[in-house]
């Protein structure tokens, strides 16, 4: 059992490398872009917060149910694998929803105090540079 999670995190590892190559997360320095600024630092820092919430976090719960499905398959019915099936996917569902929920209740309490509207910006989301 040991042998395919660390199998199925090394194949994780490498999407997600190929991936951070590929999803451009520093927006300047690079041949023919601008230079950096202190503004594309915040860029950046969304950049990777958007790739861990939408491309990192999702592979991770759906690989997280699959592997508490296998363990339900060849638990058999077994009292004890059950129950730890069973609390995997307690954790799972908390987990997400303390991600998720917590974006959520950030942007409904900056919506609600308008932040957009002072700052002009539209979105508190979105960092823009000049």
């Amino acid at each position: 059992m040991k042998k395919i999670i660390l199998i199925a995190f090394l194949g994780l590892f490498f999407l997600i490398f190929n991936s951070v190559q590929a999803a451009g997360l520093v927006p300047c320095g690079g041949p023919g872009e601008n230079p950096c600024e202190l503004c594309d630092f915040f860029v950046m820092l969304d950049n990777i917060i958007d790739f861990l919430l939408f491309r990192v976090v999702p592979v991770l719960g759906a690989l997280m149910i699959a592997i508490g499905g296998v363990m339900y398959i060849i638990g058999q019915g077994k009292p004890e694998m059950l129950s730890r099936v069973k609390s995997l996917f307690t954790a799972i569902i908390i987990g997400l929803v303390i991600i998720y929920g917590a974006w959520l209740i950030v942007n409904l309490f900056l919506t609600t105090i308008g932040v957009a509207e002072w700052t002009g910006l539209g979105t508190w989301w979105e960092i823009r540079c000049q």
